[in-house]
């Protein structure tokens, strides 16, 4: 008796690591079907000369040399970077610098709004229909990792928990 009660056990834990197998074979798959427009990895980009105004007035670069960066593509108005955007806190800024850009804002103040509903104290740069298209946005929210040679290392979109983030922030840096 008690050899089927553990052969039963045994292969309950193998239906368990099927299933997760499974559900993380959907979840990558589904991730690269939704980049598949994005920028390529390994793609290299030019913005030395990107300057962009930020929601306090200054105008900063888009990339700074001292490490990667990691740019985070949002909409005000988007439900999913509503639930994401808190997640970036939970990045290692010693490591990675990190670039909060609005786009398809109807105006500044619905930035400001989104930035004091989410408790948001780092700098939010104003983005631009050239920047989308530079980037290739194709909806909200788009992550791109890049190094300091401008060099695209890791890519998504999407709502993106935080233990993603850490995980892509670790196998890209």
């Amino acid at each position: 008796m008690s050899k089927s009660i553990d052969k039963m056990k045994q292969i309950k834990w193998h239906i368990w690591i099927r299933d997760i197998v499974v559900i993380c074979a959907i979840v990558y798959a589904v991730n690269v079907w939704q980049s598949r427009d994005m920028l390529d990895v390994e793609s290299s980009l030019v913005l030395d000369t990107q300057l962009l105004v930020g929601l306090d007035g200054k105008i900063s670069t888009l990339i700074k040399s001292d490490k990667p960066t990691l740019i985070y593509f949002f909409a005000p108005w988007c439900k999913v970077c509503s639930l994401s955007i808190g997640n970036l806190e939970y990045l290692d800024t010693e490591k990675l610098n990190i670039i909060r850009i609005a786009l398809d804002y109807s105006n500044v103040e619905a930035v400001q709004d989104f930035a004091e509903k989410h408790n948001i104290s780092s700098q939010i740069l104003l983005g631009h229909e050239g920047l989308k298209r530079q980037f290739q946005i194709q909806g909200y929210p788009t992550y791109y990792i890049l190094d300091e040679r401008q060099k695209v290392l890791s890519k998504s979109y999407g709502y993106s928990t935080a233990l993603g983030l850490r995980l892509r922030q670790i196998f890209s840096v």
